[in-house]
């Protein structure tokens, strides 16, 4: 079989996760190529440059001021000691590092078509990892459900990778739909963990179906923006974009059980229109924050799907998410 053509990736029932099928994923790297002219791996290797963004930086030393000098660097505290204006000097780091902020909250635990939005969220993240992995960047994450998370710092090689897919499965095996209805609370608890965490010029990947955005989950994101390169990978079930076939149904939220009547004209149009209206103000908002945009759905094949989407943000001309964009210290 072709290198650059490896088998659908397996979710078994699409219901759970399966450390072996997320150590599977990393034969799908070549799945992110982005065309002949622009791939992933300038997006994962940083190659372009601007100040602190697209690369992390350590800091090296102190020197005097020289003309031409960036004054953001400016070290006041030794300029005020010594009467003299003095520099920070730094250095590059040679890795980058990405995060992986993974929803499995209640929404998130749903799915009619392949999968849940959970495991495919699980799939991309993975994925990621493996893309990053193989670039020399450090991985590391925050996964949350509704009552419980694990974070982890960066960490290089396939050993960060690893345990970022371990915490993958263990969160997930924990998630259960919550009782009442959802908060945004574990999502944006999970935003603040990683700005307080996060090293300038960071690559923060962030994958939820995004219910709502409240004004912490919005401050929280725009914040990353201005520090990191973010982007955003939205997940949907076709059965949110467009209602059942018009009929009467059962249906369940587990605990209790409701008549569902989708035959009125009025009702399927404003059905749709919700979730327009959702979809609408989450991308009118990631544009205004400088926030990139990508889209899964339950119904097609993870590696195909983010390949595709990564190849029109290019197309698109949004490179100056990584890297064009200056950053004001």
């Amino acid at each position: 079989m072709p290198v650059d053509s490896p088998p659908r990736p397996s979710v078994h029932n699409g219901l759970t996760l399966h450390l072996k099928d997320l150590i599977r994923l990393r034969h799908h790297i070549t799945a992110l190529e982005m065309g002949s002219r622009k791939k992933v791996d300038s997006l994962l290797s940083g190659h372009e440059q601007s100040p602190f963004k697209g690369r992390g930086m350590d800091f090296e030393e102190v020197r005097r001021y020289q003309p031409g000098d960036d004054i953001r660097h400016m070290d006041w505290r030794v300029t005020a000691r010594s009467g003299n204006p003095h520099l920070k000097v730094f250095r590059e780091e040679r890795q980058r590092s990405v995060f992986l902020i993974v929803d499995f909250s209640s929404s998130m635990l749903f799915g009619t078509r392949v999968a849940l939005k959970s495991v495919i969220a699980a799939q991309a993240a993975s994925l990621l990892a493996w893309a990053s992995t193989k670039h020399g960047n450090r991985i590391g994450g925050d996964v949350f459900s509704n009552d419980y998370h694990r974070d982890v710092k960066p960490q290089g090689g396939h050993p960060g990778t690893l345990r970022f897919l371990h915490m993958l499965v263990d969160v997930h095996e924990h998630a259960t739909p919550a009782e009442t209805g959802q908060s945004p609370a574990p999502f944006s608890h999970a935003l603040e963990r990683v700005v307080r965490t996060a090293r300038p010029g960071s690559l923060i990947f962030v994958l939820t179906d995004f219910p709502r955005l409240d004004r912490q989950i919005e401050s929280s994101l725009k914040y990353l923006s201005a520090h990191h390169d973010v982007m955003t990978i939205s997940i949907t079930d076709p059965l949110e974009q467009e209602p059942p076939l018009s009929g009467q149904y059962r249906i369940s939220d587990g605990t209790q059980f409701f008549d569902l009547d989708t035959t009125s004209h009025t009702w399927r149009e404003a059905y749709r229109d919700r979730f327009q209206h959702r979809q609408k103000t989450y991308k009118n908002f990631c544009q205004h924050a400088g926030i990139g945009v990508l889209r899964l759905t339950t119904d097609a094949s993870v590696p195909q799907a983010l390949r595709d989407e990564l190849r029109k943000l290019s197309q698109h001309k949004h490179q100056h998410l990584w890297g064009h964009r200056s950053l004001n210290a």
